[in-house]
């Protein structure tokens, strides 16, 4: 499967006393208290984030999506946010599209998303297991084959198709126009920061990335400020609703303490506090 959504607010709930219902119906239940001030505050009853995995055989659409503003205004009737994303390389070594090569004006990326010569404009970077690549609204992006990755972003599937390698799919010219940046760019080199028992790989306002490490027993705590999203994506773990294998992603509540047992690595997702975000040293800040 080439994309799998693993915790949208649409989703069914696989186990547990809530099982089979949506993950909308029972946050409404939950309340504020378990979304946590911070997302609620901003969001109100509704998971703001979504988490993926995405396996690529052939090269992606380069596409490009909007950020807040001009989604609520825009797109308004669409009830998506802006699309902020990250993405988090599992396996495989390939290649990205990530900006463009040289600056270019609103006419002359119209002429080439046209005329098929966008492809030759493109940055196109090397990347491999273990490297986060952070992808904000507005920037160009495309993905190639021979990748499997996990994805953080907001929640919406607002996509700006500019090229599509002779698909015959529509392309979103006027709106990708509207929002892509037209400066070059390069795939920020990051350095993960050390915590306990885990690692920050990436921080920006509309979420924070993080990759747990359990070995044996530990309580993992969410945030005071926000639920946080668990993706298991190496080894095998059991918490009291039973074992957990690769891509089991639980949703817990800010504040809240999960006991877990394994030997595993998990992706972490959170929206944070602005008092926090100030806090992470640029070399995580997106």
């Amino acid at each position: 499967m080439g994309e799998l959504w693993l915790a949208y607010d649409k989703n069914p709930i696989r186990s547990g006393p809530a099982a089979g219902r949506s993950l909308s119906e029972v946050l409404r239940e939950l309340g504020p208290g378990f979304l946590g001030e911070v997302p609620y505050g901003r969001y109100g009853l509704e998971l703001p984030l979504l988490v993926k995995f995405l396996n690529t055989a052939e090269w992606l659409s380069v596409q490009v999506h909007p950020d807040d503003a001009y989604a609520h205004t825009v797109e308004a009737g669409s009830g998506f946010h802006g699309k902020t994303e990250a993405w988090y390389v599992l396996e495989g070594e390939g290649e990205v599209v990530y900006g463009l090569r040289t600056p270019l004006d609103r006419e002359d990326l119209r002429r080439a998303a046209m005329d098929g010569s966008l492809w030759g404009l493109l940055n196109r970077e090397r990347v491999g297991p273990g490297q986060t690549i952070g992808v904000p609204a507005g920037t160009i992006h495309a993905l190639g084959p021979g990748l499997l990755l996990y994805e953080v972003q907001q929640r919406s599937d607002l996509t700006y198709r500019l090229y599509d390698h002779g698909r015959p799919r529509e392309l979103h010219l006027e709106k990708a126009l509207d929002v892509a940046r037209l400066e070059p760019a390069s795939c920020p080199q990051r350095k993960p920061l050390p915590a306990h028992q885990k690692e920050v790989l990436l921080a920006c306002e509309a979420f924070v990335l993080e990759r747990h490490f359990l070995r044996g027993r530990r309580v993992l705590l969410a945030p005071e400020e926000s639920f946080l999203l668990l993706t298991l994506t190496r080894g095998r773990a059991e918490w009291p609703g039973g074992p957990l294998g690769w891509g089991d992603t639980l949703v817990l509540g800010a504040r809240r303490g999960l006991e877990l047992v394994g030997e595993a690595e998990f992706l972490g997702a959170f929206v944070p506090s602005q008092e926090r975000l100030a806090w992470y040293p640029q070399a995580v800040r997106m």
